[in-house]
């Protein structure tokens, strides 16, 4: 399989195919996603900056730009903006460039809410696209991203954001951090989508055992990492912070000892709320919990699954046999032959 990178400028619509020597890329469900782009600077250079009459620097940093990666086929793998110019020159003297990316949602944590935005009971799932749309109605704000699949949760909450990162907002809102909430992203048509309860589906046909895994590794958390009594504290001053106290069943809390941790969310007072942050916390915390990483080449294709899928592992060392396991997280390497190696780190939950 062969993969090209293109650059295009927002303002002007202009698009250039770019020699590349390596990509790199990382998705994280809930949590955007970001990539390195490694080139030649006289290729670049010579190829594509002197022949449209231009610099390598200019190329990539005079305007907005948006870079991806896409497959023979048309397809994006990765998709996003221009966030960094870096030129490097070794001892013997060659010239190499690395250009940092983003994906769209990514450019929200330099995007804030207003002075004092609150959301009254409302759905958690109704208010990533109220701090998206309204950041992109201010002068020079609009994105151009628009609604896609939308899904309510069923939960309410109270939240007062004061100049908010929005980017950290919606994840914080998400199943990253509130139990039972929602997951979400922003694809590659630049469409925000919600999804209830989760995001991805079970891919049956994607199977990781020893025909087709490079390597492997299992981390256990334990003690340290674990968290069976979390106090959550909200928004306020003094004595009127309000706090709940969640914890694990009794007989977890026996098997391992007592294990205590805070949690804050200045966005909300909201005890509900603050309670299923607990919960969520409690839920990835309160027991060892597997978590594996897996390698695998291009013989799996990377557009038959995505992160937020359940795939099918096996690994017999730590008896797991042919089990689900859900993408979290998923790191890609792709050089310019077409070689592709990936990186999954997986959770039951």
């Amino acid at each position: 399989m062969t993969f090209t990178v293109f650059l295009k400028h927002v303002a002007t619509g202009d698009k250039y195919e770019l020699p590349f020597e390596w990509v790199n890329y990382v998705e994280e469900l809930n949590n955007g996603s970001s990539a390195t782009f490694n080139l030649d600077f006289a290729t670049i250079n010579e190829q594509v900056a002197i022949p449209y009459g231009t610099n390598p620097k200019d190329l990539f940093t005079a305007v907005l730009s948006e870079i991806w990666v896409e497959n023979d086929s048309g397809i994006k793998v990765w998709f996003g903006l221009v966030t960094e110019y870096t030129r490097t020159k070794d001892a013997s003297g060659n010239n190499k460039l690395q250009i940092a990316a983003i994906d769209y949602f990514g450019i929200f944590q330099k995007r804030r809410t207003g002075a004092s935005v609150d959301f009254t009971a409302v759905d958690p799932a109704t208010i990533p696209w109220s701090l998206i749309n309204t950041s992109q109605l201010l002068t020079h704000g609009d994105l151009g991203i628009t609604v896609g699949v939308s899904a309510l949760t069923g939960l309410t909450v109270t939240q007062n954001y004061k100049r908010a990162d929005i980017k950290q907002s919606i994840s914080d809102l998400s199943n990253f951090k509130l139990k039972n909430s929602f997951d979400f992203d922003i694809d590659y048509t630049k469409k925000l989508n919600i999804y209830y309860p989760t995001k991805g589906s079970l891919r049956a046909n994607v199977v990781f055992d020893d025909s087709n895994i490079l390597g492997d590794a299992v981390k256990i958390p334990v003690l340290l990492n674990m968290t069976n009594s979390v106090f959550a504290r909200g928004q306020g001053i003094n004595n009127d912070v309000p706090e709940v106290n969640r914890q694990s069943v009794d007989a977890i809390i026996a098997e391992y000892t007592l294990l205590e941790d805070v949690l804050s969310d200045t966005t909300t007072s909201d005890t509900t709320v603050l309670s299923n942050e607990g919960d969520r916390k409690l839920a990835l915390e309160q027991l060892p919990l597997y978590a594996i990483t897996i390698k695998h080449d291009i013989d799996t294709d990377i557009t038959t699954y995505g992160v937020g899928d359940t795939v099918i592992v096996d690994v017999p060392e730590e008896q797991i046999s042919y089990a689900q396991y859900r993408v979290k997280k998923r790191t890609v390497d792709i050089d310019d032959s077409g070689t592709v190696i990936v990186q999954l780190d997986l959770l039951t939950i």
